[in-house]
């Protein structure tokens, strides 16, 4: 599976790009607008990767930072958005899309193409229940932190959690957590001994 590329832009539009790898290997990858905005044929590129495979096809998706790739992978979880969906909700500026999750705006998320009012309320809910403006917050804004998946922090929050620990004081502790911490069984004590 894919993940990773780097190399020069060969063809660049609104929609996708071609890339050609060091390895004389073409790539097509989708992106947003407003990741097109940034790009200049000129420069080489490191490509952050989700890799889409169905029954059908194969799909590369390139995102500027880790952020913006959890976003696009925790949309196409939730029922009634496909990718195209996502990549027009990732062409609205990260901090716009944070301010809509965390104030539970919908009118916001109704001005992207396709999403109408049922499907905005939808994906509110589903991201605000799961914290999900605070750890995009993290991966986005923060340099000196720790980037661990969404499952992975769901999973450990909830160990402690039953531990009987408090959630915000949780939330608060992996937002600050160390970057050499990166396994569930070095972050759990870490964890245990910053909240005790």
């Amino acid at each position: 599976m894919i993940s990773y590329l780097k190399w020069k832009i060969i063809t660049l539009d609104f929609t996708k790009l071609t890339v050609l790898t060091e390895t004389w290997v073409w790539y097509e990858v989708w992106i947003n607008e407003l990741t097109y905005s940034k790009l200049s044929l000129e420069e080489d590129i490191e490509l952050f990767i989700y890799h889409h495979i169905t029954d059908n096809t194969q799909s590369l998706f390139w995102f500027l930072n880790f952020g913006e790739k959890n976003i696009f992978e925790k949309l196409i979880k939730i029922s009634w958005i496909g990718w195209k969906v996502a990549q027009q909700i990732l062409s609205m500026w990260t901090s716009r899309f944070l301010n809509a999750i965390e104030s539970e705006d919908n009118k916001t998320m109704e001005w992207t193409k396709w999403v109408w009012k049922k499907m905005a309320e939808k994906i509110i809910l589903e991201l605000k229940d799961k914290d999900f403006w605070i750890r995009l917050e993290q991966n986005i804004t923060s340099q000196d932190k720790n980037y661990i998946s969404w499952d992975l922090y769901d999973s450990i929050k909830s160990t402690l959690l039953n531990m009987w620990y408090n959630s915000k004081d949780i939330d608060k502790k992996l937002r600050e957590l160390p970057k050499w911490l990166t396994e569930a069984w070095e972050i759990i004590p870490y964890l245990i001994r910053e909240l005790s």
